[in-house]
Order: structure tokens, then sequence, then C-alpha cells
């Protein structure tokens, strides 16, 4: 049995908009929570998103290898990108709509599509798979419920994970 450990990065600079793939770093209460729980978590390697605030909480990691992965980077929101949802739902009001009935199958404007987002992460998956073990992984909600669905089958819109909690998931 392999193990991951799932972390999603600490609380961003930039909050209360959908940030996608805005490279945002980590706020200062991000900086002191990664510092004060993420220090005694061991990997052989860690996996990382090339956003910034994914980089950041990795730094902290007790790992000998940190590798970027661009295919870890969070789903492309496109225009709605740096939006409120309020400012989605006044701007893009059907849209917004049928997004919330089909999340996974509405995309933003100019944005990624679900199924393109799945097959990215699912190569970043191949990589980090037949890598070292235990691996973290440091990426964003988004990424790390491709992930569990990718490895698991679990519904991705069920998946939830808090600034900097760790998710750990055990995998044949």
């Amino acid at each position: 049995m392999s193990i991951l450990l799932l972390v999603r990065h600490c609380e961003p600079e930039i909050k209360g908009r959908i940030l996608g793939q805005i490279d945002s770093p980590l706020s200062a209460a991000g900086h002191v929570h990664a510092a004060a729980t993420l220090g005694s978590l061991q990997a052989a390697i860690a996996w990382c998103s090339p956003l910034a605030r994914a980089v950041e909480t990795a730094a902290r990691l007790r790992s000998p290898v940190r590798r970027i992965l661009p295919d870890l980077r969070e789903i492309d929101h496109g225009q709605w990108s740096g939006k409120t949802w309020e400012e989605v739902e006044a701007r893009w009001p059907d849209i917004a709509h049928r997004k919330l009935q089909d999340w996974n199958g509405v995309t933003a404007p100019d944005g990624e599509s679900w199924p393109d987002f799945l097959q990215r992460v699912s190569g970043a998956w191949e990589i980090i798979r037949r890598g070292p073990q235990p691996a973290a992984v440091v990426a964003h909600q988004g990424v790390n419920a491709a992930l569990t669905s990718i490895i698991n089958g679990t519904d991705p819109l069920q998946f939830r994970q808090a600034y900097g909690e760790v998710i750990r998931v055990d995998y044949a």
C-alpha cells in the first residue's frame, strides 16, 4: 500500500475571490499556519503546484526533494478569475445559474473545462504514482478533489479541504 498526503495550500493573500490560476502568495496568517502545522509532515518527495501559495506552503514540509509539477496548478476560471461570486452572478447570471446546477459540466467564459482539467491532473498523477513514496502533493481544492476522484472514484463535488489541511490517501 502506498501513501499520498494531499495538502491544500494555506490561506492566500487574496481572499473572497475566485482565484483559480491567479498567483496569490500566502497571507501573513497563511505563513504562520504553514510554519506551525506542516513542519513535522514528512514525505520522500513533495510535488507542488507552481502557484506561489502552494510553493510557499510546500517550503514548510520536511521533504528532502521538492518538485514543481505544472499540471498541479488550479483549474483556470477564465473571465471569472479574481471576481467574487456576486460579481459573477451579476455579470453572467445565466451561466452562473447553470454552473450551480451542474458545477463540473459548465465552464466559465474562457475557462478550462472539467474534462480538460481532469485530463491534466491525470497526467500529473501518472508522474506522482511512479515517484518516491510516501509522497505529498501541495496543491489546491480543485486539484486535490480531482486527485481523490482519480485515485478512488470519490465524487469531486463532495470533497472538502480546509487551508493547510492534510488528507492521507492510501492506494495500491
